[in-house]
């Protein structure tokens, strides 16, 4: 078994080699990865003669070799003290982790959560090494890929820890997630309250964005990790793409992509595909669509993409129709502001390079999601029909129809504004007007194919000569 390159253990844990078949109980781990051996991490004094399952206080702590690369597993084993942060398994789950973060190369963790909380045995003495975890996961987080998968009773801290995903899978049917368990909410609320569905992961997945997928069984879970960590779109059932969506696709990939986060809202599906062999992450509008218009939800469906996209190291493709961003009230008070100053604010700071291909309507508050120049968009290009603008000229006419002055001043401006885009070709805004069939092409500037494979343009602000591709 490879040994990942960590610096010296601390005095207080080892790490434990383990074969396969050695430990019944670890059964699950090794087929679903296809171990021949696991790394534990356990208490100094643990030998491989001592080891037992009691002695992991209900979580496993393990690194593993996987698909040619190690891995690192937290998993819950609700069977021993319903997997409950105590003392001892705090401690060595923060210490893991910060051994993890002090390894040359990037390890990605999977954390498997079924967990009861905080453990109530202990009492509060638990609480400062328990609550310790958010903030050593949350900096392991910030230089790992933290998957977190729910299955069973995700309780009290639980549900904080496994929020701190990247991506953040769930178990269909008889998952629940919230900060309490039913005996407490009968306790308190009576047992009118409906707690086995108002605290489903179905239910997360469908109210907020908790929850991004779920799937019916851990072993499917399990499955979606691998794909996510080799960052490919991987085996299984290929996305229906749509009729026009779907083609436009398969020019700019080397096949049918992955989906992500495929529920929440249908104006923009998100996928995992290549190009030359080089993994891209994609932000779609649908083309099938016309009433694309960006509300709160669809906001919080780019903000997870954005996470996701960015912890895998994924250049990012946005291939944008909308009309803009949804005015009204109800969004507002639904804090529509706040959402599109948090994406904007991952756009504008994503490492990895962008590309924004406008391929119907770009109106408003939606040019940002097509990731211009000005929000450090390495290449933006056209398809012939985009339509760009502050809103729709038939609706610009309407509003200023009541100040001939003002009017006057926008048909001036608009009579400069043809259709091959040449005004914001000039001003470097936009860099080609492509056919569809040329899609290839310019994702190959975009990452600049050489000799193995494509690699990302240089910095992420150098801009790109304008050229025009003439419509054929």
């Amino acid at each position: 078994m490879t040994s990942p390159r960590l610096q010296a253990q601390p005095l207080d844990y080892h790490f434990l080699d383990v074969a396969e078949g050695a430990q019944p109980f670890l059964r699950k781990l090794f087929e679903s990865f296809g171990f021949r051996a696991l790394r534990l991490w356990v208490d100094a004094g643990v030998s491989a003669e001592s080891f037992d399952r009691q002695g992991c206080d209900g979580l496993v702590t393990a690194l593993g070799e996987c698909d040619g690369r190690t891995i690192a597993l937290a998993w819950s084993d609700f069977r021993v003290k319903a997997s409950s942060y105590g003392r001892c398994n705090s401690r060595r789950f923060a210490a893991f982790l910060r051994q993890l973060r002090e390894s040359r190369d990037a390890i990605p963790l999977i954390y498997v959560v079924n967990s009861a909380g905080l453990s109530l045995m202990e009492g509060r003495s638990a609480f400062s090494d328990a609550f310790a975890l958010w903030p050593e996961l949350l900096r392991y987080a910030e230089q790992g890929l933290l998957l977190t998968c729910a299955v069973g009773k995700c309780l009290g801290l639980a549900p904080l820890l496994y929020g701190l995903g990247h991506y953040r899978i769930a178990v269909a049917r008889g998952t629940h997630i919230n900060l309490t368990g039913p005996e407490v909410i009968r306790l308190f609320f009576g047992t009118g309250v409906d707690f086995e569905t108002r605290a489903a992961a179905e239910r997360c997945l469908e109210c907020h964005d908790l929850v991004h997928e779920i799937v019916p069984s851990l072993e499917d879970a399990l499955r979606l990790c691998r794909a996510l960590i080799a960052r490919r779109p991987g085996a299984g059932p290929s996305p229906e793409l749509g009729a026009r969506t779907g083609p436009l696709l398969l020019q700019m990939l080397d096949g049918p992509p992955r989906e992500v986060v495929p529920g929440w809202c249908p104006r923009v599906r998100l996928f995992i595909g290549t190009h030359r062999g080089k993994p891209l992450g994609l932000f779609v509008n649908p083309l099938e669509r016309s009433n694309n218009m960006i509300t709160v939800r669809t906001l919080e469906k780019y903000g997870a993409g954005l996470d996701l996209f960015r912890a895998l190291g994924l250049p990012i493709v946005s291939v944008l129709d909308s009309p803009g961003i949804d005015p009204r009230c109800e969004q507002s008070d639904a804090n529509n502001i706040r959402r599109i100053l948090a994406v904007g604010e991952k756009i504008i700071r994503y490492p990895h390079g962008a590309m924004g291909v406008v391929t119907g309507r770009c109106f408003g508050g939606a040019t940002a999601l097509s990731i211009p120049k000005v929000f450090g968009g390495t290449r933006t290009i056209a398809l012939p029909g985009a339509q760009f603008g502050v809103m729709h000229e038939r609706i610009v006419e309407q509003v200023l129809s009541g100040s001939p002055r003002l009017l006057a001043e926008w048909r001036t401006a608009a009579a400069a504004q043809d259709a091959s885009f040449s005004d914001l070709l000039a001003q470097g805004a936009l860099d080609a007007v492509v056919q569809p069939e040329d899609l290839s092409a310019e994702l190959d500037r975009f990452l600049e194919c050489e000799g193995d494979g494509p690699r990302l343009v240089g910095a992420r602000r150098r801009r790109s000569a304008p050229h025009m591709v003439l419509a054929r």
